[in-house]
């Protein structure tokens, strides 16, 4: 699994790969929406052979610093190899009704199958800050280095921080998802990397003021100068073995 190997810290995510979602929703049906994402949704994607976590967020903050995303949902997978798998191809084209129903709802998706390239933690937080960042063409391996090896040791000094992870696109297991019938009807963006940070946070405005410097530096590192923010606080989560 992939970490610092400097780190005396145990790895963060559980898998070598990661399928990232977020966005807003209708406001209209969010609770038809949530019952679906928390009692069909999230049990079916983890029961499919691969998948090793669901972690599922809600805003936490509103700030004109943030992009408005209200959910950000993470699964953890063993590897790329399981976003092209035939038995999640097979959910994708196979979708049940309410899957039908409740996808359209999403507002400005965004949709990322990831490699996890580096992550490092002292255990789970309940608070995500997320950083949709990229680099400069030729920066990748400059910019990657700074974040594994500057920004994630400064962000686990700091009080509260207990996780800190970099997810970079992978076009092939992000392709493998799109023109299936469950995102047939849904307009979905990607990214390009995703900068996570998980924390015990009481203040979620002061703690995005702290992930917020810890990244000051980013562009001087490789870092383009688009990026686009969110702050989430945990809504729910799950694993294989709690399968009924």
């Amino acid at each position: 699994m992939p970490s610092d190997p400097a780190s005396p810290l145990p790895p963060g995510l559980l898998g070598e790969a990661a399928l990232a979602l977020w966005g807003g929703i209708d406001p209209a049906r969010e609770d038809e929406f949530n019952d679906w994402y928390t009692h069909e949704h999230l049990p079916e994607r983890v029961a499919i052979p691969g998948f090793l976590r669901a972690r599922r967020y809600v805003e936490a903050l509103r700030d004109p610093r943030l992009a408005g995303w209200r959910y950000f949902t993470l699964y953890e997978v063993e590897a790329a190899g399981t976003l092209r798998s035939p038995a999640y191809l097979r959910a994708l084209e196979t979708p049940t009704p309410r899957t039908l129903a409740a996808l359209p709802l999403f507002r400005g998706m965004g949709r990322m199958g990831c490699a996890v390239t580096h992550t490092v933690a002292r255990g789970t937080g309940g608070g995500l800050f997320v950083a949709e960042l990229g680099p400069l063409p030729g920066e990748a391996e400059r910019l990657r280095a700074w974040l594994a090896t500057r920004a994630s040791p400064r962000m686990m000094a700091l009080s509260g921080v207990l996780a800190v992870h970099l997810c970079e696109s992978d076009e092939a297991a992000t392709r493998a998802g799109l023109g299936v019938a469950s995102y047939r009807e849904v307009r979905t963006g990607t990214g390009r990397w995703l900068w996570l940070v998980e924390g015990a946070w009481i203040d979620p405005a002061a703690a995005l003021d702290a992930c917020l410097r810890a990244l000051g530096p980013a562009t001087a590192q490789g870092a383009d100068a688009a990026m686009s923010l969110g702050m989430f606080r945990f809504l729910g989560g799950l694993v294989p073995d709690q399968l009924a």
